[in-house]
C-alpha cells in the first residue's frame, strides 16, 4: 500500500492531461517555445496540435509553412519530454483535408440522399449530371442521390460555418476520397515528422467524421450502390421515406433526430454504419498500426459502439452540458459515453480511453462562463467512469480579437486558475493513474449493441453503488464464439479478466437466444439494485444516491474510490472489509489520513472524493512510509478525518473587510490572534470564485468552490497576524463582460 501512495503522490508525465492546444495564430518561435515550457512547469506534459480558426492565409494547411512550424512544435516539445498527439483536419470533421480533397476531384465531395418533390428533383438532376433518383414514390416526390453542399469549419478567418470560404466537406463513404484524404494528410505528416512517430508523436486523432458535411439540412449518408444491397437483402426503396419523417428528438436534443423505423430503414442504418467504419474507421486505424501510433479521437455519437474497436485509444466528447452537475447527469442520453468507450477499453484489453472534455460547458449561455467547480465536476464524473485520458477542450495559443469567441473558453492558461493550474494537472494524473491497468469491481454486464445503449436503465445501480460494465454484443460474441477462450466459467461470464455473475439485458427479446447459456439474466436494473450480493467490501449504511463508487484492484491491492456528485454534503456511516483498518487519501489535496478502524463516519462535500485503501499498520495505527506530493511537497499524514477538521472551522466571512476592489479582484483583509481560532488551525469563508489566502505576507492556499477552508497550521505567529484573502471573479468577467458577482458574502 506504500507504495500505491508513493505512485499517487507521483504519478508522472504518462498521465498527464493533453489539452487540444488551439493552434490559431501566426507562428512565432518564442511564443510557442514559452507557452510550451508554461505547461510543462504547471505539470501538462504534452498536448493535442489542433489547427484552428485564426491561423493567418499566408500559412495554408499543410502547405511548407504550416509543416515548417510544426516540425518547430514538435521538436520543442520532444526537448521538454512532451507527447504530442496530431489533429487529422483543418479544423473539423475529420477526412476532408481543409477541402484539398474535393479540390483533387469535385466528384469527391459529400453526396448523400435527400426527398424532393417533383420539381425540385427534376432541377438537381438537371443541375448535377452525376445525380441519380433511388426512388420514385406514388405522390411523385423522388428520393434523389447528390451532392449535399457540406462544409467544414476551416482554419482561416471566413471558412467558418455559413461563412462563402467554408471548406467543402469529402465523402468519407467513398474509399477513393478516403485514400486522397489519407495521402494528404496522415501522409504529409509521416513525410515531415517521421523521427517522432513511436516517441513523441504517438497518436492522430479524428474528430466525429461526418459523410454528410456540416449545414447539409435534410439528407441522409448514402454510397453509390447501396440500392442494390438493400434490395438484395428484401429492402423496398421507397420505405426510405421514413428517413424524412421526423417523428421527434431523441432525450431532448434538437440534433438526435428519431425518424420512422420501418424494416428497410433499419436495414439502412445497420449497411451505413458497416459503410463508414469498413471505408473510414479501418483505414485509419490500419495506417496508424502501421506507422508505429495509436488512432485516437471519437465518432459522432455518444452511443456509437461498433466505430470505437476501431481506435488503439477509444474516446468520447463530453460538450455542450449535455450532462451537467445541475442534472447529475445520470439520465441523458449522453451520459453512456464516458463509461461506453471506457467499457470497451476494458474488455478489448485497451490501456487508455479518452474524452475530449469541457468544450462549450458553460453556464447561461454566457461563452466564457465555466467555473473551477465545474471542471472539478466533470473530471470527477469521467474518473469515476473509468476515462484514464483527459484532454481538456481548449488551451488557446492566441486569445487575440475574434479568437477568443471561438468555441469558449480557455480553460487553461487564459483562465483565471492558471497560476494554479499544478492543481488540476495533479489531479487529473492521480485519477489516471487509478483507471490505468486496475480492475474494477464490475460484477454485472449491461448489455448494448450499436447506438442502444441503455441509460435509464441502469441510474438505478449507479445510485445503489452497484458496480457494471457496459458489454457490447459485438465484444460478447467475439468471446463466447472463440473455441480458445473459455468464456463461462462456474456460472460466471469471463471477459478480458472480468467476471460477470449476472447480465442485464434490457435489449428485448431478439437478444435472449444469443446470450451464454449458464449465466443469470435478468431485465430490469431495480431487480439488480437490490442485491445486495453484487455489492463491494464496502458498505455505505445510508441510501446515498448521488455517491459513486469504483472498486479498484490494482498492483493487487484493492482500493474503494467514493465521490459525491450531488449538490449536497453527504454524510453516512462506511463499514469496510478489512483485517488492519483503513487509510484515507484526499485526491486532490494529496494528503493521507490513517484510521485504526473498519467502520467510520464519512462526510463527502459535493464534487469530492476519497481513496479508501487498506492500512498497513505501523505503530500506534500510524502509516509505515511517506510518499512524495506531486508539487506540493511532503505528502501529509494525518490520523483524523479530514471532514471532521473541516467541520470544526469557524465562519469568519463577516471578520474581513473589504480593501480594494478593481478589475476582476477583491481583496479583503482582517487581523487576528491566533487563540481567536479555538481549537482549530483554520477558518472558512463563503464566496465567489476564486480565492487565495495569504497569512502574514506568506501565500497559505487557494481554494476554487464551496465553503473556502483554509488551515493556517504553520502560517500563524504569536500576537497579531494579517491575513489577506483575494477573490478573482470569473473569466466571463473579463472576455464577455458578464458581470457575475465575486467576492465574499458578507
Amino acid at each position: 500500500m506504500v507504495e500505491i501512495l508513493k505512485k499517487l503522490s507521483e504519478p508522472g508525465p504518462e498521465y498527464s492531461p493533453l489539452p487540444f492546444w488551439f493552434y490559431n495564430d501566426a507562428f512565432d518561435e518564442e511564443k510557442v517555445r514559452n507557452q510550451l515550457a508554461d505547461y510543462v512547469e504547471k505539470g501538462v506534459n504534452g498536448f493535442v496540435l489542433h489547427p484552428r480558426i485564426g491561423i493567418p492565409e499566408d500559412m495554408p494547411y499543410l502547405s511548407d509553412s504550416f509543416f515548417e512550424s510544426v516540425r518547430f512544435i514538435v521538436r520543442t516539445a520532444d526537448s521538454l519530454g512532451m507527447k504530442v498527439i496530431l489533429y487529422d483536419e483543418g479544423m473539423y470533421p475529420s477526412g476532408s483535408a481543409h477541402g484539398m480533397v474535393v479540390d483533387a476531384n469535385p466528384e469527391y465531395a459529400s453526396k448523400g440522399i435527400v426527398l424532393l418533390e417533383r420539381e425540385a428533383a427534376e432541377e438537381k438532376l438537371a443541375k448535377e449530371p452525376s445525380a441519380q433518383v433511388i426512388a420514385e414514390l406514388a405522390d411523385g416526390k423522388k428520393i434523389v442521390y447528390g451532392f449535399t453542399g457540406g462544409t467544414i469549419r476551416g482554419i482561416h478567418f471566413g471558412e467558418d460555418d455559413g461563412e462563402a470560404g467554408a471548406p467543402k466537406s469529402a465523402d468519407i463513404l467513398n474509399p477513393d476520397a478516403v485514400d486522397e484524404f489519407i495521402r494528404l494528410t496522415h501522409d504529409k505528416y509521416y513525410e515531415n515528422l517521421k523521427e517522432y512517430f513511436g516517441n513523441t508523436v504517438f497518436a492522430f486523432f479524428t474528430d466525429e467524421p461526418c459523410a454528410l458535411g456540416r449545414n447539409a439540412g435534410r439528407y441522409r449518408e448514402w454510397c453509390k450502390g447501396l440500392e442494390q444491397e438493400i434490395l438484395a437483402a428484401g429492402g423496398k426503396l421507397e420505405e426510405l421515406e421514413g428517413l424524412f419523417i421526423k417523428t421527434g428528438t431523441v432525450a431532448g436534443r434538437e440534433d438526435v433526430v428519431s425518424t420512422v423505423q420501418n424494416p428497410t430503414v433499419v436495414l439502412y442504418h445497420q449497411l451505413i454504419k458497416k459503410k463508414l467504419r469498413d471505408i473510414f474507421y479501418a483505414r485509419l486505424s490500419k495506417w496508424c498500426e502501421g506507422h508505429g501510433i495509436s488512432l485516437i479521437g471519437h465518432p459522432a455519437e455518444s452511443n456509437d459502439i461498433e466505430e470505437e474497436l476501431f481506435f488503439h485509444i477509444p474516446g468520447q466528447d463530453l460538450i455542450l452540458r449535455r450532462v451537467s452537475p445541475e442534472s447529475g447527469g445520470l439520465r441523458e442520453f449522453d451520459s453512456v459515453q464516458a463509461k461506453l468507450s471506457a467499457d470497451i477499453a476494458r474488455h478489448l484489453g485497451r490501456k487508455r480511453n479518452a474524452n475530449e472534455c469541457f468544450g462549450v460547458c458553460s453556464r447561461n449561455g454566457i461563452p466564457w462562463y465555466f467555473t473551477a467547480a465545474d471542471m472539478k465536476w466533470y473530471i470527477d464524473w469521467l474518473g469515476q467512469r473509468g476515462v484514464n485520458l483527459f484532454i481538456p477542450h481548449a488551451f488557446y495559443y492566441s486569445v487575440l480579437g475574434q479568437r477568443k469567441g471561438e468555441r469558449p473558453p480557455d480553460v487553461g492558461p487564459n483562465n483565471i486558475w492558471w497560476k494554479h493550474y499544478r492543481r488540476f494537472s495533479d489531479y487529473f494524473k492521480r485519477l489516471s493513474w487509478l483507471m490505468t491497468d486496475s480492475v474494477n469491481g464490475a460484477r454485472v454486464a449491461v448489455l448494448c449493441d450499436n447506438n442502444k445503449v441503455p441509460y435509464e436503465e441502469v441510474a438505478c445501480l449507479y445510485e445503489s453503488q452497484t458496480e457494471f460494465n457496459y458489454l457490447p454484443v459485438a465484444v460478447l460474441e467475439e468471446a463466447v464464439g472463440n473455441p480458445a477462450v473459455e468464456a463461462v466459467r462456474d456460472g460466471k461470464l469471463c471477459i478480458a479478466g472480468y467476471e460477470y455473475s449476472v447480465i442485464l439485458n434490457t435489449l428485448g427479446g431478439k437478444y435472449e437466444g444469443k446470450l451464454p447459456e449458464g449465466i443469470k439474466v435478468v431485465h430490469s436494473g431495480e431487480e439488480l439494485a437490490g442485491d445486495k450480493s453484487l455489492r463491494s467490501g464496502l458498505v455505505l449504511k445510508e441510501n446515498c444516491k448521488t455517491v459513486r463508487l469504483n472498486t479498484l484492484t490494482k498492483d493487487g491491492v484493492t482500493i474503494y474510490l467514493l465521490g459525491n456528485e450531488g449538490d449536497t454534503i453527504v454524510r453516512t456511516e462506511v463499514s469496510v472489509v478489512s483485517d488492519t483498518g483503513v487509510f484515507l487519501y484526499d485526491l486532490w489535496k494529496g494528503e493521507g489520513y490513517s484510521l485504526g478502524k473498519t467502520s467510520f463516519e464519512l462526510c463527502l462535500d459535493p464534487s469530492e472524493t476519497v481513496l479508501i485503501l487498506p492500512a498497513e499498520a505501523g505503530e500506534n495505527g500510524s502509516m509505515a512510509g511517506q510518499g512524495t506530493a506531486c508539487g506540493t511537497g511532503k505528502m501529509e499524514i494525518r490520523t483524523e478525518m479530514p471532514a471532521k477538521r473541516r467541520e470544526e472551522f469557524v465562519d469568519w466571512t463577516g471578520r474581513f473587510v473589504l480593501e480594494e476592489r478593481k478589475d476582476n479582484e477583491a481583496v479583503y483583509t482582517c487581523c487576528c490572534r491566533a487563540s481567536d481560532l479555538g481549537n482549530t488551525t483554520g477558518f472558512f469563508v463563503r464566496g465567489s470564485e476564486m480565492v487565495e489566502c495569504y497569512c502574514n505576507g506568506k501565500f497559505a492556499d487557494v481554494s476554487f468552490w464551496g465553503k473556502h477552508c483554509f488551515d493556517l497550521a504553520g502560517y500563524l505567529k504569536e500576537g497579531d497576524n494579517e491575513i489577506r484573502l483575494v477573490c478573482t471573479g470569473n473569466a466571463a468577467n473579463i472576455f464577455d463582460n458578464a458581470q457575475i458577482p465575486f467576492g465574499l458574502k458578507q
